[in-house]
């Protein structure tokens, strides 16, 4: 994840806000989801925006990969290394949320830049949707450049083939007004206890962003309150 404005800046809108006007969403049920396809413009993201229904579709034995456009190498511009660093990351925060080894694909697309080629980047998610997935991709009114990118690919790519296809947020809580899109779309993914723990453990994998380790943490403690709901929040794509 690289933000588009400074993380350490508080939320336009409180997290009880969002939480009483998101309990009267509808919920959605995955139970009918045997193969998903997650796209996740940088290591982190996938975990932020839906690890509890990762670990919750793992537990079933759910057939989930994930598939990573950056390797997020931009978030720290000034650090060498840290695109195979958040690549291990990645891997450590995948096997908290129950993924076997060899479900993730890295594509090593530039960070920063996935917008450049949003018709190239839907061929290449295409190439990877096999039949019976359920497409999860960033909401691409996220507030991130690659975020937009990788929502917009990601439809383009589950309409060609024929995929069911979402979107899910992960900076938008930071910025989005209550009244706006996000909202009057949203459906509720359920999720226990259990894979919210799992979530918790897989984003304190990720500590290149979540910690002070390289400099302020880019995802603040306070921002995660948005994603520790017992619920996730997926938009329909379309």
């Amino acid at each position: 994840m690289q933000a588009a404005w400074d993380p350490a800046s508080p939320s336009r809108t409180a997290e009880a806000a969002w939480r009483d006007a998101l309990d009267a969403r509808p919920e959605l049920s995955t139970g009918a989801w045997g193969s998903v396809l997650v796209v996740a413009p940088h290591p982190d993201d996938e975990t932020i925006g839906v690890g509890a229904t990762i670990a919750s579709l793992a537990r079933r034995a759910a057939l989930v990969r994930v598939l990573f456009l950056t390797d997020g190498e931009a978030s720290h511009a000034d650090v060498g290394g840290l695109g195979e660093r958040r690549a291990a990351e990645a891997t450590e925060a995948l096997g908290c949320l129950g993924l076997p080894t060899g479900r993730a694909e890295r594509l090593g697309w530039p960070d920063g830049r996935l917008a450049d080629d949003i018709d190239g980047l839907a061929a290449a998610i295409a190439a990877r949707v096999t039949a019976g997935d359920v497409v999860l991709s960033t909401w691409p009114g996220d507030g991130h450049p690659d975020h937009m990118a990788a929502g917009l690919a990601a439809q383009h790519a589950a309409a060609g083939c024929e995929a069911a296809a979402w979107w899910y947020p992960v900076w938008a809580w930071h910025h989005e007004p209550r009244g706006g899109a996000l909202l009057q779309r949203a459906e509720r993914v359920p999720v226990g206890p259990a894979d919210l723990a799992a979530k918790r453990t897989a984003m304190a994998a990720y500590r290149s962003q979540a910690t002070d380790l390289l400099g302020p943490p880019i995802v603040p403690p306070g921002f995660l309150a948005h994603h520790l709901r017992p619920f996730e929040v997926l938009v329909p794509c379309g």
